[in-house]
């Protein structure tokens, strides 16, 4: 009797959940056809495999086959990445973003790697910059996109674009279209990003600089909701200068000695084999920088 992969794949499920409804469950299989498969592996090597109680247990001929078990299937993942890099890149690929490469970068990459490899399902999930780089860490996206540098041995980086940002303040202000001292801003309320967003760390980082302590008021979710507060009058918000020019209520101040500018960075995990899907999209990124 030959020596079935998925059968060792159904014994390994067995040993994890303890009992054969468990793996039937977790597998979307029947109970009897778990069992076929567990019978069928002790005919093959004449053993018993397992304990019969509860909850199910390997015998030592039992954790001899888990063992072995572990190395062939993982064998077979190698075989299969091995053989998919022989294809064009397809199937479905997640990656991450932050929001601010999300809202300004991220669209028309998508669109060019999606008319690029139309075999690829795309996904792109959005999040700040610290939870971007928890869900590459952890494995729930194969690549991320971020507002800033990262400095971390786990990762790699590559920069694929700048943003700048500029200090706003509704339209109707009188500081709106002027150039001012830092102190000028002394006594005003900040409208911010929430802690964890690279605009935040940005603006935070280039305020300090320029000798600008920010007092702020509030602290939002988006540059869009930032922006919003500002043209309703909650105070001074620093934004991407590529929002800031499409919006009508709010107005650019110039800060005498502020240079806000960051980059965009496409991050990896170092170490870490890359699906074809993933590979051709690190590949678009880095094809060329963006402006």
């Amino acid at each position: 009797m030959g020596l079935s992969v998925h059968g060792l794949r159904v014994y390994l499920c067995i040993l994890e959940c303890g009992s054969l409804s468990a793996a039937g469950r977790e597998l979307g299989m029947t109970q009897p056809a778990v069992s076929n498969h567990l019978h069928a592996l002790e005919e093959r090597f004449g053993v018993a495999l397992l304990t019969r109680g509860r909850p199910l247990r390997a015998t030592p001929a039992g954790e001899c086959l888990a063992e072995h078990a572990r190395r062939i299937l993982d064998g077979v993942s190698v075989l299969e990445a091995e053989m998919a890099r022989h294809t064009a890149p397809h199937g479905a690929l997640v990656v991450g973003a932050s929001s601010t490469p999300g809202e300004l970068l991220m669209p028309g990459l998508a669109t060019e790697f999606s008319a690029r490899y139309p075999d690829v399902a795309l996904e792109l999930r959005v999040y700040d910059t610290d939870e971007a780089i928890a869900a590459l860490l952890g494995r729930e996206i194969e690549a991320a996109v971020v507002g800033h540098e990262v400095d971390d041995p786990r990762l790699a980086g590559t920069v694929i674009g700048h943003d700048a940002l500029v200090a706003v303040v509704a339209a109707d202000d009188r500081l709106a279209g002027a150039e001012v001292s830092p102190g000028d801003l002394a006594d005003r309320p900040f409208v911010l990003r929430e802690q964890g967003s690279g605009t935040r760390r940005t603006a935070e980082e280039g305020l300090a600089a320029a000798g600008v302590r920010p007092r702020v008021a509030m602290e939002l979710g988006s540059n869009a909701a930032v922006a919003g507060a500002v043209a309703a009058g909650a105070g001074v918000g620093v934004v991407p200068l590529r929002t800031a020019g499409a919006l009508e209520r709010v107005g650019r101040i110039e800060v005498r000695g502020l240079s806000l500018s960051r980059p965009f960075v496409l991050l990896t995990e170092r170490g870490r084999r890359l699906s074809p899907a993933a590979e051709a999209f690190v590949a678009t990124c880095a094809r060329k920088e963006r402006p």
